[in-house]
């Protein structure tokens, strides 16, 4: 069903800044943006940017209101699913009782079709699925940072062992691993589709109750300690000297937020 992560959404304080951080930091390129409408993605309306970096992309949103957010960060807002088949995929998750924001796609500033899911249905995150143009627009892409692609978004949530459960039923996922979390008590990780979710319980989950929340961003890269090079010369620093193994053979490097507006990212390389 879900063939790629098409791209990670933020909110940020200031567009044109948070544009040129990406710029300077990963080697991205504008691809095209404009205005959004006030309503449930984004309350006050805004305006938005996709950047484009090695084979990846980030939408960037500057809402209107922006009482709750600092020029100089990136808050998570919601995960973007490319599918081929936008209204078959909509008619199969309806039948599992999936809602969503509106009755029909809209058509983006790149062309994409894209309809986000009702968070009530979604453990109350942000996700829509995406179909991409039989064009897509290619500005930027191949340019800086070699992203191979997103290889998972990341989210705390309450209950571990609900929230691979509902993965597995609402999604078809498969359990492929965890254990002891740098972040959490524990993590897992699912696949589903082409794309996988790492859940991490963390310490005292019960503020999060059943509900999941947004944590970080693994990007693909194909040669790991060469990107480390590449990043660090754009100004970019890490958690540490060399990336750790994780429990499911991934290498793994997490940025320093300080370098990255705030945002928890990290690098990997997937097990061969």
């Amino acid at each position: 069903m879900f063939e790629k992560i098409q791209h990670i959404g933020y909110l940020v304080g200031d567009l044109d800044a948070a544009v040129s951080w990406y710029e300077n930091r990963f080697g991205g390129k504008n691809a095209g943006g404009g205005d959004l409408p006030a309503g449930r993605v984004v309350a006050s309306g805004g305006r938005n940017a996709f950047v484009h970096f090695g084979k990846v992309e980030v939408e960037l949103i500057e809402p209107v209101d922006k009482s709750n957010l600092s020029p100089t960060s990136l808050v998570m807002h919601h995960v973007g699913y490319v599918v081929t088949d936008i209204e078959v995929v909509i008619s199969d998750l309806k039948s599992k009782e999936f809602k969503f924001l509106a009755e029909a796609p809209n058509v983006n500033v790149l062309g994409q079709k894209v309809l986000y899911f009702d968070p009530s249905s979604t453990n109350g995150v942000m996700i829509h699925l995406t179909e991409l143009p039989s064009q897509p627009n290619t500005i930027g892409l191949d340019s800086g940072v070699k992203v191979d692609h997103i290889v998972h978004a990341g989210y705390l949530v309450g209950d571990l062992d609900n929230a691979v459960a509902w993965y597995v039923q609402k999604f078809g996922g498969v359990h492929i691993g965890g254990g002891a979390s740098r972040r959490g008590s524990r993590n897992a990780f699912v696949n589903f589709g082409q794309v996988q979710v790492e859940l991490i319980e963390p310490t005292d989950p019960a503020a999060l109750g059943l509900s999941h929340e947004m944590d970080h961003v693994g990007y693909s890269v194909l040669d790991i300690q060469s990107e480390i090079i590449s990043c660090k010369e754009k100004g970019l620093s890490f958690v540490a000297d060399v990336a750790n193994t994780n429990s499911v053979s991934q290498q793994v490097l997490y940025f320093e937020t300080e370098s990255t507006m705030g945002s928890r990212m990290h690098l990997t390389q997937l097990p061969k």
